[in-house]
C-alpha cells in the first residue's frame, strides 16, 4: 500500500478549551499540529461535474445504477454454500482520550469505569465476535498505536485518576495482535481487558490504517473477502498526527478492495469536529449511510459532501447505540447467509393540497359521494394496501401530512373541495405534522390516521417545508445501522415553487447528504403537463433515486439535480390512474432487495 501525503482534509477551527480540556489534550496528542486543506477542485458549489466520469465508481449499494440501486448491494446472500467467510479486522483506538465518557465527561464509576468509551467498546467488540458470528466472518484484532512496553502507556484507572502520564512514542504505528481467523471470538475477549490493557499517547488513525491494509494485503486468499472496522472516537479530527493521511489510507484500503466500517462516539470529540473528519472516513470507505448518497467522487476516491455535518459513519453514544452499530457491521459480513439489517424507516410525505381533488389525469370527479377516482383517495388508498400488506412487519413505515391542519375549519373535506361549498382558508405555506411516526406494525395505525372522505385538504404546496419536517424528525431520530427513506407522493403542484422557501430541491439534496434517499412518487397528468415533470425530475435527481441515475443526473454545487433541466421524460415514479399501488409497493420491494430485517 503506498504512503499518501496528507493533502485531502478540510481545515477545522478548533474551538476554544477551558484549562483542564487544554492540559488533557496536551497530555494525549504531540505539540505539533499540522492542518492541510481538503483539495476539491471538481466539487466546488456551482461547478458542474457530469457523474463520476473520471472517478470511482460503485456498484455496491442504492442510488448508483438504475433508480434505486444495483442488485448486489448489502442485502445478497453472500456467496452460497462455498463462499470464504470473509476477514474482518477490528482496529480499536487505544489512545488516552478514551477514558472520557462518550459525552467527554470523566468517568466516576470506579474502579471499573464501565461507563467509558474504553470499556463500552471493549464489551461492544467482544459481543460482535462472539460465538456463533465468529462462525461465519474471520474477526482479527489490531491495537493502536502499538504498546512499546517498557510501562510506557497507561491503565485506564492509571488515566482517570491522573496518577501516571503516558510516555510512548508520539503517532506510533498500529499493531495486529491477532490475525483474521474463524473461532476468534474468544481469543479477542483474552486480549482485551477494559482493567489491563493499556492506554497509549496520541491519535495516529493513519498509521493504524496503513497498518491494517499492509497485513490484509500480505494475507489476501482469492475469493475472501476482506473489511476494516474502525472503532474510534475520532480525536484525530484535528491531524494530531498528520501523516499518513486518514483519509488516503481509507482511499487506498478501497482500491484494494478493502471496504471500511467507521464506527465513532458522539459527544465531545464530535462537537469539537469529529464529525466532517469521520464522515470523509466513512465515504472514502463507501460504507457511509446511505452509500453513496452522501459522498462525492474524487480521482482518489469518495470524500464526504462539502460541509455535510450529519453524522454518516456509525455514531454512538452510549451503549445500546455502540452495540446497534457494531450489530448492523455483522449483519453485512456473514459467510453463506442472508445478510441482516435492522428494519429501515419509511417516512411517506404525502401531499394533502387542494389539487389532489381531481383525478390524475386534471378532471373534476364524478363519481360520488366517495370520488375513489380523485388524486386524494387513490393516494391513501395505496398507501394502506403497501402498509397494510405484511409488509409492516420488515419495514418501519411512519405517515407525515403536508402542509399541517391548524385546525379550526380551515381545510376542508375532499367533497367540499370538488363540489365548491367551502374555501381553504389555512396559513400559507405551512410546515407538515407527522401523524404517525416510522415504527414496525405500524400498517393499522396508518390507516386509523387517513380517511379519503375525513381528512382534511388545505391551501398551497409547501414541498420545501414537507421535506423540511421529514428531515428533521428521521435526523433526530437516527438509529446507528439503520437506512431512512422518504417517500414523496405529491402531484407536483409546487411545480411553480407557490412556497419557494425552502427549496425542495435544496432540501433533498440536504437529506441526502445525510444518508437518506427520496423517492419521487408523482401522479401524472395536467401538473406534470404544465411543469411538473422537470421540478419533479430535480427532486428525484436529488433524492439519488432517478430512473438511470448516472445517465440523467448531474453534480451541482451542493448536491445533483436533472442533468436536462428542459426534459419532459420522467425520472420520478410516475402513476396514472390506479398504478399507484403498484409503484409503491415497487419502492418498498427495492428498499427491501439489500437486506433481510433481523
Amino acid at each position: 500500500m503506498r504512503r499518501r501525503r496528507n493533502s485531502g482534509h478540510r481545515r477545522h477551527r478548533q474551538p476554544a478549551l477551558d484549562g483542564a480540556d487544554l492540559a488533557d489534550r496536551r497530555h494525549d496528542r504531540p505539540d505539533h499540529r499540522r492542518r492541510t486543506d481538503r483539495h476539491r477542485a471538481d466539487h466546488r458549489p456551482g461547478h458542474h461535474h457530469r457523474g463520476p466520469t473520471s472517478a470511482p465508481t460503485t456498484t455496491d449499494g442504492p442510488g448508483t445504477t438504475d433508480g434505486p440501486g444495483t442488485t448486489d448491494g448489502p442485502g445478497t446472500t453472500t456467496g452460497g454454500e462455498d463462499c470464504l467467510p470473509p476477514d474482518a479486522l477490528i482496529l480499536l483506538d487505544r489512545t488516552q482520550s478514551m477514558h472520557r465518557t462518550p459525552d467527554g465527561q470523566t468517568p466516576v464509576d470506579a474502579p471499573a469505569y464501565a461507563s467509558s468509551k474504553w470499556a463500552l467498546a471493549i464489551s461492544a467488540i467482544e459481543t460482535l465476535t462472539a460465538a456463533p458470528q465468529d462462525d461465519t466472518v474471520r474477526f482479527g484484532l489490531e491495537l493502536w498505536p502499538r504498546d512499546p512496553g517498557g510501562g510506557a502507556c497507561v491503565t485506564l484507572a492509571e488515566r482517570i485518576e491522573q496518577n501516571k502520564t503516558a510516555t510512548n512514542p508520539l503517532c506510533e504505528a498500529g499493531e495486529v495482535v491477532l490475525g483474521p481467523a474463524l473461532g476468534n471470538g474468544a481469543a479477542i475477549a483474552d486480549l482485551i481487558d477494559p482493567a489491563t490493557t493499556l492506554l497509549c499517547n496520541t491519535t495516529p488513525t493513519g498509521e493504524a490504517l496503513i497498518t491494517a491494509g499492509e497485513y490484509l494485503a500480505a494475507n489476501k486468499e482469492p475469493g475472501r473477502e476482506q473489511y476494516a472496522i474502525l472503532v474510534t472516537d475520532g480525536a484525530d479530527w484535528d491531524l494530531s498526527c498528520p501523516e499518513p493521511s486518514p483519509l488516503a489510507a481509507v482511499q487506498d484500503l478501497a482500491e484494494q478492495g478493502v471496504k471500511t466500517f467507521i464506527v465513532g462516539f458522539n459527544g465531545e470529540e464530535a462537537m469539537l469536529g469529529a464529525t466532517e473528519y469521520l464522515n470523509d472516513l466513512a465515504c472514502a470507505g463507501r460504507t457511509a449511510k446511505g452509500f453513496p448518497g452522501p459522498c462525492v467522487p474524487t480521482a482518489d476516491g469518495f470524500v464526504a459532501v462539502d460541509g455535510a455535518n450529519i453524522p454518516v459513519y456509525l455514531q454512538a453514544d452510549n451503549a445500546d447505540e455502540l452495540g446497534a452499530a457494531l450489530k448492523s457491521v455483522a449483519g453485512q459480513l456473514c459467510c453463506g447467509c442472508d445478510k441482516t439489517c435492522d428494519a429501515p424507516e419509511v417516512l411517506f410525505a404525502l401531499d394533502r393540497t387542494l389539487s389532489m381533488h381531481r383525478t390524475p389525469d386534471g378532471e373534476t370527479p364524478v363519481d360520488a359521494p366517495n370520488y375513489a377516482s380523485s388524486k386524494w383517495s387513490q393516494a391513501i388508498d395505496a398507501i394502506e394496501q403497501v402498509v397494510g400488506g405484511g409488509l409492516d412487519t420488515d419495514l418501519r413505515f411512519g405517515l407525515e401530512l403536508w402542509p399541517r391542519d391548524p385546525g379550526g375549519g380551515l381545510c376542508i373535506t375532499l367533497a367540499e373541495r370538488i363540489l365548491d361549498t367551502k374555501q381553504a382558508t389555512n396559513p400559507m405555506c405551512q410546515d407538515a405534522e407527522i401523524l404517525v411516526p416510522p415504527a414496525l406494525a405500524s400498517g393499522a395505525a396508518i390507516a386509523q390516521a387517513v380517511d379519503p372522505l375525513t381528512t382534511l385538504i388545505c391551501n398551497t404546496t409547501p414541498t420545501g417545508t414537507a421535506l423540511e419536517t421529514a428531515s428533521t424528525w428521521l435526523v433526530s431520530n437516527a438509529v446507528p445501522g439503520r437506512e431512512q427513506y422518504v417517500v414523496l407522493v405529491t402531484d407536483g403542484a409546487d411545480w411553480d415553487l407557490s412556497c419557494p422557501d425552502p427549496s425542495p430541491l435544496l432540501v433533498t439534496q440536504k437529506l441526502a447528504a445525510a444518508g437518506i434517499r427520496t423517492y419521487v412518487v408523482g401522479f401524472f397528468g395536467a401538473e406534470a403537463q404544465a411543469g411538473a415533470v422537470q421540478f419533479l425530475n430535480d427532486v428525484a435527481c436529488a433524492g439519488q433515486t432517478a430512473k438511470d441515475f448516472e445517465a440523467n443526473c448531474v453534480q451541482m454545487g451542493s448536491g445533483y439535480q436533472a442533468q436536462n433541466p428542459d426534459s419532459m421524460v420522467p425520472l420520478y415514479l410516475q402513476a396514472g390512474n390506479g398504478e399507484l399501488p403498484q409503484t409503491l409497493g415497487t419502492v418498498a420491494e427495492q428498499i427491501l432487495q439489500y437486506c433481510v430485517p433481523g
